[in-house]
């Protein structure tokens, strides 16, 4: 009777054990998800702000709050330097939203 319940406590134990990799491997394809998005951005707003929703998952892991929180402030930087191109001071803007969408992109370049 007592082999049993040992040997079901062990399985248990065991399976407990190996499951317990897969949330960091979870964490790795979040971070591998944003880093796509912003990769296929190709600068545009739109699918960059779409990004951000990958981010806000990203900010709920401890893990990657900090990464999540420069990133949003990159792309909100973007998204801004985008808007000033509209509205104002054209070309120096336009390089400066071109540098800031080069070091998103730099930074989400998978390796």
């Amino acid at each position: 009777m007592m082999k049993p319940i040992l040997l079901a406590l062990l399985t248990l134990g065991l399976a407990a054990c190996v499951q317990q990799p897969q949330a960091p491997r979870e964490d790795v394809r979040l971070k591998e998800a944003y880093s796509a998005c912003i990769n296929t951005a190709e600068g545009s707003p739109e699918k960059t702000a779409a990004c951000r929703s990958v981010l806000d998952v990203l900010r709920k892991e401890k893990a990657h709050q900090q990464f999540a929180e420069e990133e949003s402030v990159r792309t909100l930087d973007y998204q801004r330097c985008l808007e000033a191109t509209h509205t104002g001071n054209g070309q120096a803007v336009k390089t400066r939203c071109d540098q800031i969408w080069q070091e998103i992109h730099s930074h989400n370049t998978m390796n």
